[in-house]
């Protein structure tokens, strides 16, 4: 999953074009930053006339006809139902892209033009055609590949394509860092998907291969949750907030005509060449998983319909001008109740600070079973959050929360039949298969409640980004995730214990042996030199 990765981080990934400065190009630079207040480089918004959802109405779709019956049994309740399975999580996309008859709102992080983007940009403009309104909102950080796609869909009568928190300098965003590095470093990280104003999907899944299991290189682990009901009207209403945003842009405002060729007809002829292209590769069976979901959609549609609460973000956050009650994290403190046996957190991403650590401690003091699960170093796509991370870890240990460490790749004895079915069919290697980083956040609580959202258990999502998700109150999950967390943590994570003289060891158990491993595994010791030196900057706060 090519997933929530840090402003920090990406901000290395500019052209090589951009990598070789001129003797003008660096006194200019040298000019603006030592010449320069910190000012805020948004273009000039042009006047806009707000959309909501409810412009639409949806109530005589074939979504509304499955759901509404449903929601009238179950007045103001969530129904939910979770979608592990990454084969599933895209099966489920596809058959909502191909149900939906009215609208389709999508908001995501990163959507890269890769087989499971091209793939659900191919459906989006099938449904476009057929008339559905689609609004695709996506964050500009990871935009600038995809400016060409992006402002050829928007080409179509029934797309609307907005970028979230634009770079204004297009090619040379790194100029950009340095004069409006407050707003820029701020990223809109949320990921909703709703068809018809009746199901969402929410969780940390961004429309890449990765998180989908078909990436050459590596897989994210990761989950979503699909909803219905009270929590569908709430996302809803996030969503229009954030399209209705002063920082959200028509794409065709911020991204010049005159600098692509390529138009919404050619585009349309590519992604359909590529579409019949997957389907005679026949890449993850989908057809199959999408019968299957279509046939549970229609005819053995489960929920569990429990009391539920959507936690986000408000886009204000990005100008740093939320109040305290628009911030995930303090709404979290509201819904949550109070553990009283047992915390169970999975984050890809993992810094608790000095308040997290606190909190953790006390709880594990009072009898309550803490136990964390986080990326390893070797599965972390970013070495600056697993520096401030591992700060945490002696002091958690000493105090008795329980820390896990996602293993870098899946054993081969540990993977699915069908990862390896997958494999052969699709000739992907088993090692690019098995390659693995937790992407997951979420979070049980005692047998009570339940966490699923886009919300890493980081500063960064505190403090800089804006996220989302939702707090179930199910006994049953709750208990699914402690159970599942008894039975698999020790199969795909080191689990990390202190020693006499209170060092870490990392404890690995397989099908034949527990294995001690006493220094940090796959860690080279110049990159425990670079980790330890960078856990001294002052920079947590971004992580």
């Amino acid at each position: 999953m090519t997933q929530t990765i840090n402003t920090i981080r990406q901000h290395h990934q500019s052209h090589n074009k951009h990598k070789v400065f001129n003797t003008k190009n660096l006194f200019l630079c040298t000019v603006i930053v030592f010449g320069l207040p910190a000012c805020n480089t948004l273009p000039k918004p042009q006047p806009t006339t707000p959309v909501y959802a409810k412009d639409i109405n949806t109530e005589q779709t074939s979504l509304a006809k499955i759901i509404t019956p449903l929601k009238a049994q179950n007045p103001d309740l969530t129904g939910f139902h979770v979608l592990y399975d990454p084969f599933d999580a895209i099966a489920a996309r596809i058959h909502l892209i191909d149900r939906a008859e009215k609208t389709l709102d999508l908001q995501y992080y990163i959507w890269d033009n890769d087989k499971i983007g091209s793939l659900a940009l191919y459906k989006i403009i099938q449904a476009a055609d057929r008339g559905v309104k689609v609004r695709l909102l996506i964050d500009d950080n990871n935009a600038q590949k995809m400016e060409a796609v992006y402002l050829a869909l928007d080409q179509h009568a029934n797309i609307d394509v907005k970028l979230f928190n634009p770079y204004r300098f297009r090619s040379f965003r790194p100029l950009e860092m340095v004069i409006d590095l407050k707003r820029i470093n701020r990223r809109m990280h949320n990921k909703t998907f709703t068809a018809d104003q009746q199901i969402s999907l929410i969780g940390g899944r961004n429309m890449s291969n990765q998180y989908y299991n078909i990436s050459e290189n590596y897989q994210f682990s990761d989950v979503d949750v699909m909803l219905v009901g009270k929590a569908v009207d709430d996302i809803n209403h996030s969503f229009d907030e954030y399209w209705n945003h002063e920082y959200a842009f028509p794409v065709r405002d911020i991204v010049s005509h005159q600098k692509y060729t390529l138009r919404y007809e050619s585009l349309k002829e590519q992604l359909t060449e590529h579409y019949q292209e997957i389907t005679t590769q026949n890449y993850m069976n989908l057809s199959s998983h999408s019968n299957d979901f279509e046939n549970w959609l229609n005819h053995h549609i489960q929920l569990d319909w429990v009391k539920a609460e959507v936690v986000k973000d408000s886009p204000e956050k990005i100008k740093a001008k939320a109040k305290k009650e628009q911030h995930l994290n303090f709404q979290m403190l509201t819904y949550l109740e109070k553990p009283e046996t047992s915390v169970d957190i999975v984050s890809a991403y993992f810094v608790p600070e000095q308040e997290g650590e606190k909190r953790l401690i006390e709880l594990a003091q009072n009898g309550v079973q803490v136990r964390v699960l986080t990326n390893s170093f070797k599965a972390n796509d970013v070495a600056l959050v697993h520096a401030f991370y591992a700060k945490y870890r002696e002091s958690l240990l000493k105090n008795g929360v329980e820390l896990y460490e996602f293993l870098p790749a899946i054993p081969e004895e540990e993977l699915d039949e069908n990862i390896k079915k997958l494999s052969k069919e699709t000739k992907i290697s088993l090692k690019g298969l098995s390659r693995s980083s937790l992407h997951a956040k979420l979070m049980a609580l005692d047998d009570k409640q339940v966490f699923i959202g886009s919300f890493n258990f980081d500063p960064r999502s505190a403090n800089l980004n804006t996220e989302i998700g939702v707090i179930l109150n199910s006994p049953p999950l709750a208990q699914a995730v402690h159970s599942t967390m008894d039975k698999n943590l020790t199969k795909y994570a080191y689990k990390l214990v202190l020693n006499s003289q209170e060092k870490i060891h990392w404890i690995r158990t397989t099908q034949t042996e527990i294995r001690t491993i006493r220094k940090e595994p796959k860690m080279k010791w110049w990159q425990k030199a670079g980790v330890k030196f960078i856990s001294w900057l002052p920079i947590e706060g971004f992580m």
